[in-house]
């Protein structure tokens, strides 16, 4: 069966009025059949009581069975207001010996017995309604039988009768009931009207949610589905702006500084010179490459966008191992000693490699950066009261304790330090640690030198 998906409306007044007829019909069906044997059986007892009117009348002489019934008496008993009734008298010898001369006789399943028989026929073409009777004669071994017929005229205008009295309240209720159930689906309706009306009425800036109150309750889980749909694209809204407002602001710096040092070296006449803004050209460059990649990193583990990315079963060993080898150069470069301690069993977590890997970049790539030349690093993971925990651990000069809190916002920097950045790395690592549910924790180092770096997950995936 096709769905009604073109009309609510259509759809209930189907699955309504369907059930209705449908009783209507199996009761106008149990109305004929209930009508048919009503009429059947009050015909049957009259025409029953037209045989014995015919018995009685028989009268018994010395030698034969004659019939004392008047020429008068004849015609009312055949000929009724409506009907025509035959009778027939036959002997014991089975000769017709008064009557007319034909009327069917008893099917062959039926019987002649001493309780009647009534049974459907035919005479001169028209339907009939027989009744066959026994009743003794003079020699008591013998029996006579007498047929009665009857035309089937008034039993049929009962019947009908019967039917429309019931069959014509029914088809007005019908009407009445169709006419209510459609004004009632029109009125429960209403409200999905008043919620299109509300939702036309919005511009595309008005995320405001859908009002719930005076909702039905089968419409409420609609609207609620649809606020939180408008929540959802707000988030998603804001973190586009917020990601515009990010990407506008830091990178106005970096290609203001590649403009200049480009107008600059077009200026220069020197080899010496024009190879010396390149080299400015070239670090302005990989400074801008690298904060589109941090923007583009924050962009993507915004709540509104990471939380419809899909996750995959990873091993925080093979995460952090790939992001030392990576740096390794970079460390090798300042002469840092920069290592990578595994735990002794994997520890499987549930998440983002590409931003796993990029929070676990900027730990190690803020150590390398801030570390003096000669120190020391290590990345470690292991597990702790049954979490997985990843740290970066240096001996560098580490950071002040009143301005741990600050350093994991957006764009703050610690002021007096020489090395250049945008401020994001951390802010990065926090957001990426917040979308997995972990902890990041920012300690002393060894021996109270340098900083530890701690982020702690909350689940192990056997």
């Amino acid at each position: 069966m096709k769905p009604f998906t073109s009309s609510i409306r259509r759809h209930l007044l189907c699955w309504l009025l369907i059930p209705i007829l449908t009783i209507c019909f199996v009761g106008g069906c149990v109305t004929y059949v209930m009508a048919v044997n009503f009429a059947t059986d009050a015909y049957d007892d009259a025409l029953l009581d037209n045989a014995h009117s015919v018995a009685n009348r028989l009268r018994y002489t010395k030698s034969e069975l004659t019939i004392d019934m008047p020429p008068a008496a004849r015609a009312i008993l055949k000929h009724g207001d409506k009907d025509v009734l035959y009778y027939q008298i036959i002997d014991a010898k089975g000769q017709v010996i008064n009557g007319d001369i034909y009327i069917p006789d008893a099917p062959p399943n039926e019987r002649i017995s001493p309780e009647p028989i009534f049974f459907d026929g035919a005479i001169e073409g028209m339907p009939v309604r027989i009744g066959i009777i026994e009743v003794p004669s003079q020699n008591k071994n013998s029996r006579i039988v007498i047929k009665v017929a009857e035309t089937i005229t008034g039993r049929s205008e009962l019947i009908q009768s019967i039917l429309l009295g019931v069959l014509v309240p029914q088809v007005v209720l019908i009407f009445l009931a169709a006419f209510a159930v459609w004004l009632g689906v029109a009125r429960g309706l209403t409200p999905l009207n008043a919620l299109k009306e509300a939702v036309e009425s919005r511009n595309p800036s008005d995320l405001r949610p859908l009002s719930e109150e005076n909702v039905p309750k089968e419409v409420k889980p609609l609207v609620i589905a649809i606020n939180k749909l408008l929540i959802q694209v707000q988030d998603d809204r804001d973190a586009q702006k917020r990601f515009l407002s990010n990407a506008a602001h830091q990178l106005r710096t970096p290609l203001a500084g590649l403009k200049t040092q480009t107008e600059l070296a077009l200026r220069q006449s020197s080899k010496d010179e024009i190879k010396e803004s390149l080299k400015h050209i070239g670090t302005s460059a990989m400074r801008a490459t690298r904060l589109a990649q941090q923007l583009l990193a924050l962009a993507r583990v915004e709540p509104a966008v990471f939380k419809n990315m899909s996750r995959e079963r990873l091993d925080l060993n093979s995460v952090a191992r790939d992001v030392t080898r990576e740096l390794v150069p970079q460390a090798l470069a300042k002469d840092i000693d920069l290592g990578f301690e595994d735990s002794a069993k994997p520890q499987f977590i549930e998440g983002d490699r590409n931003s796993l890997y990029e929070m676990l970049f900027n730990l190690v790539e803020n150590a390398v950066l801030y570390t003096q030349t000669g120190g020391q690093i290590t990345v470690r993971v292991q597990q702790s009261n049954g979490h997985p925990v990843v740290s970066v651990e240096d001996n560098g000069p580490g950071i002040p304790s009143d301005e741990r809190s600050q350093v994991f916002e957006r764009f703050y920097r610690i002021l007096g330090n020489k090395e250049s950045g945008s401020g994001l790395g951390l802010a990065i690592v926090r957001e990426i640690a917040d979308a997995h549910h972990a902890t990041i924790e920012l300690k002393d180092g060894a021996e109270g030198k340098g900083a530890l770096f701690e982020a702690r997950f909350q689940t192990t995936l056997a």
